[in-house]
């Protein structure tokens, strides 16, 4: 089981993702956390889903809280991808946000944008524990590229991006 294990950690080194910080306060302070396993899965509501080790500080808070922010990272905010990844350090955000006190969650400063959630829903997997968040209201920032995460790296695309109309 451990060699499934090995090559399964290998196998999601090689997803590129979208870079996400999720957004707390612990002791009356903002708190982020780097993650890459966050995914919009309702549109009717809408909801979106993201994946804590449940061991965090900041998995307790968003318990506790049943609140949450999902800021999604443009590339030139690897840094603050840094910060929310290291492991096993306090990851207090005062640096890194703003205060949105009408919608009572911490946003990334300069994110591409900021999802307000309350938790809808909570379910435990394994080692982690998984938020379904009702997103209550959304703050859109600039189009820029995206920062990603692939094969363990924070990078961004080579190519032009150019902002398109969503499909209604």
């Amino acid at each position: 089981m451990q060699e499934v294990a090995e090559l399964f950690k290998e196998s999601m080194g090689r997803l590129a993702t979208g870079v996400t910080v999720v957004t707390t306060e612990i002791d009356g302070r903002p708190w982020g956390m780097t993650v890459s396993a966050c995914c919009s899965i309702s549109m009717e509501p809408p909801l979106i889903l993201v994946s804590l080790f449940t061991k965090n500080s900041g998995t307790k808070a968003i318990k506790d809280m049943q609140k949450f922010g999902v800021s999604i990272l443009s590339n030139d905010q690897s840094e603050i991808a840094k910060a929310g990844a290291k492991p096993g350090a306090p990851k207090f955000f005062e640096d890194f946000v703003e205060v949105d006190s009408g919608k009572e969650t911490y946003m990334v400063k300069d994110a591409m944008a900021h999802i307000h959630c309350k938790v809808d829903n909570t379910v435990i997997a394994g080692d982690h524990t998984i938020f379904i968040g009702l997103v209550e209201d959304v703050t859109i920032g600039d189009f820029s590229q995206p920062l990603l995460h692939f094969y363990r790296q924070f990078g961004t695309f080579t190519n032009k991006l150019e902002k398109k109309e969503l499909l209604v």
